[in-house]
């Protein structure tokens, strides 16, 4: 359980993920480039990852309990196949997905919600499904489930990243990594 909180303590704005490397993260933005050409703000290539859990706006007590509840987390490594396009209309997002969710993914996505539960974290009601942001605010949806060619990723640890905002984008910074 989280400590009391104290509502004028500093908050960071956190969030569980998977970060690829460069390799990965320049097949992802070709199939970027030459999906969306100009149609909407793609994501820079050093900010291209998959969320796990988002924690928001959180003060250090709950960072705390947040990595205690990683730290018990036990799952094992995978890869993924990201191979197909797809559109949110509503925040106009176009993302890349997998046809398969690998079991690993899925046991260490519920592991993750189950413990910050115990942290005061609403877990995500929704099913989980893996899918990369490549570009927000699309003017032109691009055909959905469109494939494209099959990017591999290789996934041995999960991350905890803080998230800053800034006049020119986001910035994200990797505090903490788990091996898987």
């Amino acid at each position: 359980m989280p400590e009391k909180r104290d509502p004028s303590a500093p908050r960071q704005r956190l969030f569980f993920a998977l970060w690829p490397g460069d390799d990965v993260r320049q097949h992802f933005a070709a199939v970027a480039s030459k999906s969306l050409k100009r149609r909407g703000r793609r994501i820079p290539p050093e900010n291209l990852h998959l969320t796990l859990a988002f924690l928001g706006p959180v003060p250090p007590e709950v960072r705390r309990c947040a990595e205690d509840a990683a730290d018990g987390v036990a799952a094992s490594p995978f890869t993924l196949e990201f191979n197909r396009l797809g559109f949110f209309p509503r925040p106009r997002v176009v993302w890349s997905g997998c046809d398969h969710t690998p079991e690993a993914l899925t046991l260490l996505v519920d592991a993750l919600r189950r413990g910050l539960s115990g942290c005061g974290i609403t877990p995500e009601a929704r099913p989980y499904r893996a899918h990369l942001t490549l570009a927000r605010k699309a003017s032109v949806e691009p055909d959905f489930g469109a494939p494209h060619a099959p990017i591999h990723w290789p996934v041995d640890a999960f991350h905890l990243l803080e998230s800053k905002t800034h006049s020119s984008g986001a910035q994200y910074k990797i505090l903490r990594s788990w091996p898987l």
